[in-house]
């Protein structure tokens, strides 16, 4: 299906919609993750951590798309409250690997518990087979974003390059049109 920005007010563009979503999620939990010390950013590099440990800091910063220098500056938080345990890799000196403390492993259990609980009630409205249609839907979406939303300039090569939907300009709104 081909979409134009004729039906892509903002509104319904899929990032702003995945942005309100993250947002409204994020300060669902946001007294939580307060009460344990924790940022956002903070939240998402532990759950990295406690997911794919033994886990090097460029890992997460590639699961994230997170600059390298805030994943390290969310470790280095980490470490300090005792969540995480930073070790030079056995096999590579130059590299560090991060593994959750048993106090972050608890903190990691409590949260991800909870944030499992919140995504089973809001996924609740869909049926099975819209779930699954929904998660083959987001498979594809991040695959082309992979593809092609490469770094700084894609836009141009988007807008201006032979795989952009439309080089036209929108038109202008006047007093009254919508």
């Amino acid at each position: 299906m081909k979409t134009t920005a004729l039906n892509l007010d903002l509104e319904h563009r899929t990032a702003y919609r995945f942005s309100i979503l993250a947002a409204q999620s994020t300060r669902c939990m946001a007294d939580l993750y307060r009460k344990l010390g924790l940022t956002v950013g903070g939240w998402r590099t532990l759950s990295l951590i406690g997911r794919y440990e033994p886990i090097y800091p460029s890992s997460i910063a590639e699961r994230t798309s997170v600059d390298p220098d805030k994943v390290t500056r969310a470790v280095d938080r980490l470490v300090h409250k005792g969540f995480v345990a930073r070790k030079v890799d056995s096999e590579d000196r130059r590299r560090i690997v991060l593994r959750l403390t048993a106090r972050g492993r608890r903190v990691y259990e409590e949260l991800d518990h909870i944030r499992r609980v919140i995504e089973e009630k809001f996924l609740s409205v869909l049926t099975k087979d819209e779930l699954r249609g929904f998660n083959a839907t987001l498979d594809k979406l991040e695959a082309q974003a992979g593809r092609i939303f490469t770094g700084k300039g894609a836009w141009r090569e988007l807008v201006n390059g032979s795989g952009a939907a439309t080089t036209k300009k929108p038109a202008r709104r006047t007093k009254g049109s919508r």
